[in-house]
């Protein structure tokens, strides 16, 4: 801890190094479970600067991925032999391994891509250029019947403009019908920059489909940490936090982890209190203007929200409350069944679970607020991934189209369901 307080203070008074230098000299350890008692006493091989790219899970046989800094490999390695893991290391400096990813995404690319005229949603983008396709969608779809709203629900701590979109069909014949709602969010871990594209294609899905309208009145969040999102692209492309500042370390260890944020369970599990933690969930629930903004639209539209789907990028699973707690919700067999569907719709192998028993426990996330709210119907798409969080562009069509499809049968789902 001593030595990452000083590489900030470094950072604070002689300005940002290079792009994800950070990270240099950092491992990544592969983490395969063998049995119950290690999957049981895996908190011991946990710590706030142990940052999971990938939860292991022994029940669906998923290999875990830990990044760890030079500063505790010793002692992780020293837990792994205590737990009888083996020492497999993944990843031998991350900042190498970046670097190879990002050189090689770039050569693809012109320099003059983010000008182009058309926005490509199979690719990935800045906020700035983000919000300028947003608004160009609220320009173009804005008549009487059909209708995308750019709603600003104020600004992130570096002042950038925190919105969503609100996107309906009046039914000319019944003006005044209040239709049911669904409610989709990505970018709430910045790192995850797949769900991004993700969000934004369902979006234009459900404008090219009317029956998704005609039934629903959709609340679409493409970032829901524009902050930590940016950051992702100018500094670290592994962080997981805001950038606000508002602790007393806040200008060495800045951010809040938004899906640790929520008051559900706040703080007991995968969360933390120290601000330096890649998971450190606030000085308190909704502390931050991002989880807020998620609080105002549940609030506002109450009982109508009839379908919750938050996205994340931990490979490959379609999870249901709870997360804090090693149990689903009064609501397993609505949404075992629901999600099944969901599962057998898409052309990746998803599994399907309660989130605590594919990843452990954690406190504070938005999908479980969801639910405790009265939110019936309330899934984590976690997209799959391509050896890491880091999924080439070159992915992002066939997973997108894939989520979709998910997301295609929920919907219709739930214009069956009472």
């Amino acid at each position: 801890m001593f030595n990452k307080m000083l590489f900030f203070v470094f950072v604070v008074l002689f300005g940002a190094v290079t792009a994800n230098e950070e990270y240099k000299g950092y491992k990544v350890y592969s983490i395969e479970l063998e049995n119950q008692i290690q999957q049981e006493l895996l908190h011991q091989i946990q710590s706030d600067l142990i940052d999971y790219l990938v939860k292991p899970s022994l029940k669906y046989g998923v290999t875990g991925l830990a990044m760890v800094p030079p500063s505790h490999f010793n002692w992780f390695e020293e837990q792994l032999e205590d737990l009888g893991i083996s020492k497999e290391v993944f990843i031998e400096d991350v900042y190498e391994h970046l670097n190879e990813h990002l050189t090689k995404e770039r050569s693809k690319r012109s320099s003059d891509d983010e000008q182009q005229e058309t926005f490509d949603i199979k690719r990935y983008h800045r906020y700035d250029n983000i919000l300028n396709y947003l608004r160009s969608l609220a320009a173009e779809y804005n008549t009487a019947t059909s209708r995308v709203e750019l709603i600003e629900f104020g600004e992130t701590f570096e002042k950038r403009p925190l919105v969503y979109l609100r996107v309906s069909h009046m039914n000319l014949n019944l003006p005044t019908v209040q239709k049911p709602v669904i409610v989709v969010e990505g970018g709430i871990v910045p790192r995850d920059w797949i769900t991004i594209p993700a969000v934004l294609n369902i979006v234009q899905n459900i404008l090219a489909e009317p029956r998704f309208l005609q039934e629903y009145d959709w609340i679409v969040i493409p970032v829901v940490n524009p902050d930590g999102y940016e950051y992702t692209h100018t500094n670290l492309r592994l962080w997981t936090k805001s950038r606000s500042t508002n602790t007393d370390l806040g200008h060495i260890c800045p951010g809040v982890n938004i899906n640790r944020n929520f008051n559900v369970d706040w703080l007991n599990f995968d969360a933390s209190s120290s601000p330096c933690s890649h998971v450190f969930g606030g000085t308190e629930p909704f502390s931050e203007i991002e989880t807020k903004m998620i609080q105002s639209i549940i609030t506002t539209y109450g009982s109508r929200i009839k379908l919750y789907l938050s996205m994340q990028n931990n490979g490959g699973f379609i999870s249901y409350p709870w997360s804090y707690e090693r149990a689903a919700s009064g609501l397993f067999r609505q949404h075992f069944l629901l999600g099944l569907d969901m599962v057998d719709a898409m052309n990746e192998t998803y599994k399907l679970d309660a989130a605590s028993m594919i990843f452990d426990r954690a406190s504070g996330t938005s999908s479980d607020y969801a639910r405790d709210n009265g939110i019936f119907y309330t899934y984590n798409i976690d997209i799959v991934q391509r050896g890491s969080v880091v999924i080439p562009e070159e992915d992002i069509g066939e997973i997108i189209e894939d989520v979709w499809k998910a997301v295609a049968v929920a919907a219709t789902g739930m214009i069956t369901l009472p």
